[in-house]
């Protein structure tokens, strides 16, 4: 162990040393920032600050400089090895082998010049000030070694109490009297209030949301610098008084209503001219004129309106055979209450024919060669309804620590989608308001050939809608989903196995599911500057129900069988939950849980093997092959893949993300998880979950891996460990317990969560 210390002092030592190696002259090398200090001015009353730690979290962001060799914490620095490969390989010349190294491998010195405080501090007081917190005063210190080549940096942030809104007032002239009434009613929206706190951020949304109501009003001329908010300090108190008001001197013109009198539809540069015809036809194609009158929200003899403009562009966007759709507008001649409007866009390709050849890969654990034909027809009936078809062929190799468990596969896959968009929605909860609701039919059938086991096939076909409900959140309702899967083929393995297992039969053999599903996404990632960002999709599956209530039971097997097939009948909720903290620009912490629970009843004793939850895979608890562990503490020595599935699934993954250089970056993660069974089942014992020992039951891994980035793929490269395993008996459970070979690489592509 002292061995081991003394390698690290030597490292870290040689590390402080390297590190100011090629710094500029009169340069101090940056190694963290030990200290935010906030402190409150003592009115000698107790106050809080609103909403403190909001304002914190983005102070913090602001003065989170990261020093080399930081893990994503400014006050946290380990040996900063980049720093060490640019100063070994550091070169003024612009190619070579040194130069590709230093700039792909290296990491220039960050320097107290470069992180520049005092133009920080001044953009803290800045924040709090934009926050109502005048008269806000930070302070910086920063201390230096000896030979003044090191340097921290310690701030001090002095905050007094918020002003705040004390009066609102909403003034306008005589000339502005028609929109008197209108701006008293945006004051009931208003994202102002007396009481509140000053806000520079929210007054400048409030500028622009009046101008947006105004626009939704029909007052196409009025801008949103004709808007003007004063702001009254002299009150005493620490309170404003706002006076929000328009420009003076401008003419009667501004307030009136503009009315859109005239409309042109251009498609591909060809007018389409009225008359009887119910389409609207160019060179390539038509479309049917109700689609574009149902879509398209500007029309002739309604005031004009900012929101619909942007409605029937995104429509236009969204029906998925147009290009750059435009809709102009122009006051017309000798009118200016008067605008026209042109509705401008460019048809894509009505048809597409592809090829691919490439190396398949799936997360569950397989990689191996696919080829596949795809085809694409636009507005096959006139009327946006886009069908894609797709026909793969696969080959399949398992890989992983537990690979001789798993057989190779190979299979067909046809795959194909009709959509349209839903102009009349059938449910008021359906809305356009964020988006054009769709409606689409599915079909896919698959052979998939289980060299050891099986040959399967199944085929699925569904119907249904998806829609927009907000910018973070998103719907699909299967309104009905079949399902058929049979065996045609088994081995003399597969045979055997089920034998001994009749509950592995039953869930595999001719199973029949129709049913409903709904798929709720709540996506709060793709918002820029965000420190924390957060995912959920919850998906509700019911199956059988309907059958059940339809048809009578067979009086010797009990089973309902209409059509004489026999049918399944469960309830099944699944979850998918993560959180992305961004610790610095080239750091971040991602988090995911994942689980789901499935019921058999009714006229079904067992999940169908299609339903049934499954664990590991390179997405999941790496390096464990998918279908190779659980369920529970079930110790399968013979065979893996086909029986290891259960009902209830839980799993955790915490990744840790740093980025090493354009294309490189390094990753350590842990994953935790297993599935279960939710009753006992004889021909796997300890297959059953025990809820107050879930953790204990769960397998735990851990290790590292590194990323390449091509220009359009994520390689990943991990190497991981077993850690625990709950299969094994108390005292061999832990890696340095039961000491066997449970590590390995693992290969994927894309990220894993």
């Amino acid at each position: 162990m002292k061995r081991i210390f003394s390698i690290f002092l030597i490292l870290y030592l040689f590390s402080a040393c390297s590190g100011t190696k090629h710094l500029p002259k009169g340069e101090s090398l940056y190694i963290g920032t030990r200290q935010m200090k906030f402190s409150k001015i003592d009115y000698g009353e107790k106050w809080k600050i609103k909403d403190a730690g909001r304002k914190r979290t983005e102070v913090y962001y602001n003065l989170w400089d990261l020093p080399n060799g930081s893990l994503g914490f400014p006050v946290f620095r380990m040996i900063p090895f980049r720093l060490m490969a640019y100063n070994f390989y550091y070169t003024e010349k612009d190619k070579g082998f040194s130069h590709w190294m230093m700039n792909n491998f290296g990491e220039p010195p960050v320097t107290i010049s470069k992180i520049n405080p005092a133009l920080k501090a001044d953009k803290i007081k800045n924040m709090y000030e934009n926050w109502g917190h005048f008269g806000t005063t930070v302070n910086y210190q920063v201390k230096y070694n000896k030979k003044k080549t090191l340097g921290r940096i310690y701030y001090q942030f002095l905050i007094p109490k918020s002003y705040t809104y004390r009066n609102i007032e909403y003034v306008v002239d005589s000339v502005q009297l028609p929109i008197r009434e209108s701006l008293f009613n945006y004051k009931k929206t208003s994202l102002l209030a007396s009481g509140d706190e000053f806000d520079l951020e929210k007054i400048k949304i409030e500028k622009n949301n009046i101008i947006n109501y105004f626009h939704d009003q029909g007052y196409y001329f009025l801008r949103e610098k004709e808007i003007i908010i004063l702001a009254d300090t002299s009150i005493g108190k620490r309170q404003i008084d706002l006076r929000i008001s328009m420009a003076d001197n401008l003419s009667a013109v501004y307030f009136k209503k503009q009315m859109i009198v005239n409309q042109t539809i251009s498609i591909d540069s060809t007018i389409q001219q009225p008359g009887t015809d119910n389409y609207f036809r160019w060179s390539s194609g038509r479309v049917k004129k109700s689609l574009l009158d149902s879509i398209v929200k500007v029309r002739p003899g309604e005031d004009y309106s900012f929101s619909k403009v942007k409605t029937s562009i995104r429509n236009l966007s969204e029906i998925g055979i147009f290009a750059k759709p435009i809709v102009s507008l122009a006051v017309a001649d000798h009118d200016s209450i008067k605008l026209n409007s042109q509705v401008s866009v460019q048809s894509l390709d009505a048809t597409t024919i592809g090829l691919n050849a490439k190396a398949n890969y799936k997360n569950i654990g397989y990689i191996g060669p696919s080829i596949g034909v795809s085809f694409g027809q636009l507005n096959l009936f006139g009327g946006a309804e886009n069908l894609l078809i797709d026909l793969d062929g696969y080959y399949d190799f398992p890989i992983g620590v537990f690979k001789k468990r798993v057989s190779s596969a190979s299979g067909l896959t046809f795959h194909s989608t009709l959509s349209a968009p839903l102009i009349r929605p059938p449910f008021r909860f359906i809305n356009q308001t964020y988006s054009l609701p769709k409606k689409f039919i599915t079909f896919r059938v698959e052979l998939d050939d289980r060299k050891d086991y099986f040959k399967l096939i199944s085929w699925n076909a569904s119907t249904g809608f998806s829609w927009t409900s907000s910018p973070k959140i998103s719907h699909k309702l299967n309104l009905i989903s079949a399902t058929y899967s049979n065996i045609i083929n088994s081995t003399a393995k597969f045979d055997s196995l089920t034998a001994d297992n009749p509950s592995l039969a039953v869930s595999l053999t001719d199973q029949f599911i129709i049913g409903s599903n709904y798929t709720f996404k709540y996506d709060n990632l793709s918002l820029e500057n965000k420190i924390i960002g957060t995912y959920f999709e919850g998906k509700l599956e019911l199956d059988g129900n309907l059958l059940s209530l339809i048809s009578r039971k067979d009086p010797e097997t009990g089973l309902r069988k209409p059509f004489g097939i026999p049918f399944s009948q469960l309830a099944q909720i699944s979850y998918d939950f993560r959180v992305y903290l961004k610790l610095s620009a080239s750091s971040q912490l991602a988090f995911r849980h994942i689980g789901g629970i499935g019921v058999a009843f009714g006229n079904s004793t067992h999940m169908p093997y299609i339903n049934q939850f499954y664990i590991g895979g390179s997405n999941s608890l790496r390096p464990i092959n998918a279908r190779s562990v659980g369920p529970g503490r079930y110790l399968e020595l013979n065979e893996g893949e086909v029986n290891q599935v259960g009902d209830l699934k839980l799993e955790w993954n915490l990744e840790y993300r740093l980025k090493l250089g354009p294309r490189l970056n390094l990753a350590a993660w842990t994953d935790a998880g297993n599935i279960w069974l939710l009753k006992p089942d004889p021909n796997r014992p300890y297959s059953e979950v025990r809820w107050n020992k879930i953790f204990q039951d769960s397998f735990l891994t851990s290790g590292l891996g590194v990323r390449l980035d091509i220009s359009f793929l994520t390689v990943r490269f991990d190497y991981g460990a077993v850690l625990y395993a709950p299969i094994f008996v108390d005292g061999s459970k832990w890696i340095w317990q039961n000491k066997l070979p449970l590590w390995g690489a693992v290969v994927g592509f894309g990220l894993p969560f």
